[in-house]
Formats: C-alpha cells, structure tokens, sequence
C-alpha cells in the first residue's frame, strides 16, 4: 500500500507535468473552416458558365435489344437524355450525333434550352442502322466543338456495341485516321478542358479502347443500362466541378498586395518601405496604415498579419486584437498598426550627428476557406493561394553621437599612465650622481675635485694649467652604471683650436679626455646612480 510520502511525491508530478504542458504549449494558427462546394458553386455563378456538350448516340440495330428492365435501349436513350438535357443550365450547349453505317449531326450545337424538337423531329424513331462507325462519331463532334468557345468541353458516348464501320476511314483502331484524330482533339483542349465519357449499354462494347484512342484519360461509366439517368447526372457533375475549377485557375497563387503609408513613408507599395524617423531620442511610436488589397478574381482570401525582426528591435503591432483579414475578390481593406521603436544616441568619439538604422518586416499570410475543398471535392490538389508577402520597413533617421561618460576618465587615466611611464624611462636614462669627480692636469699632478649632484654636472675647471668645461651624466651601458663625460679644452698652445671629446668612465675608475685626467672616486658605489 503507497505511503502518504509516495501519494504527495506523485501528485506533485502530476501537478509538475500539467503545468509544464500549459506553458509549452504554442496557440496553433486558426484553420480557415471548409466551406461546402455547393456554397463555392453558388459564389463562382458556375450555372453562368458554359459548357458543351457532345452527345453521340448509337443507333445500330442492336439498340433495339431490350435492357435489364425489359425496355428497347433506344428507347431508355432517348427517355434518360430528355430528362439529362432538361437539367442543364441556359448557357449551357448541346450537339447531338447519331453513329451507325452514318452519321449524322441531328442537333447542330445551339443553347441547351433550344432542343425542344429534339425527340420529336431529330432524332430517328428507332434504330435501324446495320454498323457502327464510332470514330466518325468522334470527328463529327470536334467539327462541333470548333464551333463552341464554352470553356469546358464533355464528349458523351452512348453504345451497346464495338467498332463496325466497314469501308470507313475509321475501322480500325490506331489507323492513321484515329491519329489525325487524337491530335485534333489535343488542339482542341490546349485552351480549355475537353472531357470524354464512355456510357456502354452492354458488354463488350470497347468502348474504353474506343474513346482512348481520341482522348487520353476517357471516363467510362459501368454497364447498367436502368441507371443511364445517374450516370448522365454524375457526368454533369464532374463537368460542373470543370467549370468551377476552369474559373478557380485563374486565381491559382492569387495573392493581395500590401501598401504601408503614414507620416515620413516613402516607397508605399514596394517590397521595401522606408520610414523616416527624424532625429528626437527616446521611446517613439507610430501609426500606419497598413492597406491590403486582393488580386483574386473568386476567391475570398484571410490575410493573417505578423511582425518580424529581432529581439528588442522596432515592433509592428495592431491597432486592437490580432485577428484575421477576411478580404472578398478584389476587396480593400486598410488596417491600422502601431510602430514602435527606440532611437538613442550612438557610440562616437567625438560630438555629432550619427545614422539611425533599424528595420521591421511585416508578414502577410495567405490563406482561404476554399482551399480545403477545391484540393478534395473539386480535384485541383495544387491549388493555392500564394506564397506569404513579406515587406520590410527600413527606418532611418539621425542620432547624436556622444562619447560614454567614461571615456574622458580612461583619457586622462591613459595620459597619467603615460606621463609616469615616461618619467620612469626617464630617470632610468637619467639617473642621479653621486660621489666625486676628480679632474688631474697630467703635467703637473694638479688635481680638482668636483663633486656630482643631481642628474647632470656641468663645471668650469682649473687644475693646474687646464682651462676646460666638463659636462657629466649618468647612463645604463651593457648592464653597468657609467658616467657620461664631455670635454670642452682651451687649445693647450697659443693660437691653437679649442680640443672637445666625448667618453664614458666606470664608476671608481678612470679616463683621460683632451689630455686630463679623469676618474671616479666614492664611498659606496651602489649609491652613486639612483
């Protein structure tokens, strides 16, 4: 049995995991809801499109054979194609053709709702003919077509029987009449969409063979004479899909057009949008107006907006809640949005004026509720509705350029650094004297003693007769400490130039320069160069 230790461990878990689920868990896009496609139909106007069609009927003798429900097939022809032509719409049209040993165009294409002496003048009162030429049937329905501009085109094949056209051009399938007439029927549906439906009343008919050879994907319909009715109706159907999917192409990747516009936008309607922001500092906002129009000619669209850029950049908010963008064909809207930024003062080393460069883009994202059933019910599985349309708004402006408060502290800081180091180096190369410097006069042993203070001595001697100034320096050379002597003699005889020499003497030894002697004396030599 659980302890109540183990029961409070697991029910903090429990309460662990629940909490981490609310906060991981991303609000997902709303979906655009479906829409029924007979409610897309009734926007499109579909029944104000038109569509022609080409209907070819047997009329061999084996016509006269009665169906399934004890009825000639002739006669259930003509019953269920009143009734089919009765369901079309006014712009719709109608050619009828009848095949056997002939053929013969008995209703030349004209409006579906003119096909009144159809039944009772046209068309033969019973089938009679002793072959069946289906690949003159064919061509007679493209002469047809030649003569309709509707925009979806259904070619309807009625028969009971396979090909049986003796002397006829057409006899034998994949003769080169059958491939004049396969190309005269890919030109025909270059420019719009040209459908053919098999409607076999027996079996054996071919007739797959039979419309394959002048279409490239027929649609045949099973064999069922009693449900001739719901085939013509289904055939009507897909037809009708054609003609809402013949008018939703010309809105494939229809897209809207974005246009930003406020105070300081220039280039409203392109790709890049520029906003000027002037030169105040600080926390600053703005309201644009954000105008959305669609291109779509039937499709509605949403248009679901969104900002982009980076962490802590300029934001684009609306104006009020997120929500959608429902836009009808051809529609404008305009949406207010808020524009907010921050324009500080830029690094600089010296006072002046500096570049404001931010930038914000704004993301459009297209969708409709057609979509769902235009990819399923009606077919089209690549329709769409555009890629996003993403503008990016460049802001510009002027910032002061200041110098941060710590940079003149870090100068002088520098400088002191600076001065010490050189006073350092300094001393190093000039150092203190000390001890005493002893000048002799070689000819007599005449001695003057002169004593080193401070980093230079520069003295007038007499030792004897030497008449000569001495300059003293101290110096680092080689790691040792020596003195720097310079000498400036009168000329020993009368009328004689003036003798000058440079040398070095060690500490507690001795030189001769201009012929005086020189040399170091001192108590400790370690104090002698400070």
């Amino acid at each position: 049995m659980p302890t109540t230790r183990a029961t409070a461990h697991r029910a903090a878990l429990l309460a662990l995991a629940f909490l981490l689920a609310l906060c991981g868990a991303a609000p997902a896009a709303a979906a655009d809801p479906p829409v029924p496609r007979d409610d897309i139909y009734r926007s499109l106007k579909v029944d104000d499109v038109p569509a022609a069609y080409l209907v070819l009927v047997d009329v061999s003798s084996s016509m006269q054979d009665r169906g399934p429900d004890g009825v000639p097939l002739y006669t259930t022809v003509k019953r269920r194609l009143a009734d089919f032509l009765d369901s079309l719409t006014p712009a719709d049209q109608v050619a009828v053709v009848t095949f056997g040993r002939a053929t013969g165009v008995v209703h030349p294409m004209s409006p579906a709702n003119r096909t009144d002496g159809l039944f009772t003048k046209e068309l033969p009162q019973s089938a009679k003919e002793s072959a069946s030429d289906h690949g003159a049937a064919l061509d007679a329905a493209a002469d047809q077509l030649d003569r309709s501009e509707a925009p979806v085109g259904a070619v309807l094949m009625l028969t009971d029987g396979a090909v049986n056209a003796p002397g006829s051009p057409f006899a034998k399938l994949g003769s080169t009449a059958w491939q004049r007439l396969k190309s005269r029927f890919a030109a025909l549906g270059e420019d719009r969409k040209i459908m053919g439906y098999g409607l076999p009343l027996a079996e054996g008919t071919g007739v797959a063979e039979v419309l394959g050879g002048a279409f490239g994907a027929p649609r045949i319909l099973p064999v069922d004479p009693t449900a001739l009715g719901s085939q013509l109706s289904a055939a009507k159907d897909q037809v009708r899909t054609q003609k809402a999917v013949s008018l939703l192409r010309a809105d494939q990747g229809g897209t809207v057009t974005v246009s930003v516009a406020g105070e300081g936008v220039s280039g409203a309607g392109g790709a890049h949008v520029a906003v000027a922001t002037g030169d105040r500092t600080g926390a600053r906002s703005r309201t644009l107006r954000v105008t959305l129009e669609s291109k779509a000619t039937h499709v509605p669209l949403t248009v679901r907006l969104t900002a982009t850029g980076d962490a802590g950049g300029p934001r684009l908010t609306p104006d009020g809640p997120a929500a959608p963008v429902t836009l009808r064909p051809g529609e404008k809207k305009t949406v207010p949005m808020t524009l907010t930024w921050r324009q500080e003062a830029r690094f600089s080393l010296f006072p002046g004026a500096g570049d404001f460069r931010e930038r914000v883009g704004l993301r459009a994202e297209i969708s409709s509720a057609w979509t769902t059933t235009v990819r399923g019910s009606l077919g089209e599985s690549k329709f769409s509705t555009g890629e996003p349309v993403v503008t990016a708004l460049d802001l510009r402006g002027t910032v002061p350029g200041r110098p941060p408060g710590w940079l003149y502290p870090l100068v002088l800081l520098v400088l002191l650094l600076g001065s010490a180091l050189v006073w350092r180096v300094h001393r190093q190369r000039n150092p203190e004297l000390g001890g005493l410097l002893v000048v002799t006069d070689l000819r007599t042993g005449n001695r003057q003693t002169i004593p080193l203070r401070g980093r230079e001595v520069s003295e007038e001697t007499d030792a004897g007769q030497v008449r000569a100034r001495i300059t003293v320096r101290g110096r680092q050379e080689a790691g040792r400490a020596v003195l720097v002597l310079r000498c400036e003699r009168d000329a020993p005889r009368t009328g004689g130039e003036r003798l000058r020499d440079t040398g070095t003497c060690e500490l507690g030894k001795s030189t001769v320069l201009c012929g005086i002697g020189f040399s170091h004396e001192t108590e400790n030599e370690a104090a002698v160069l400070q």
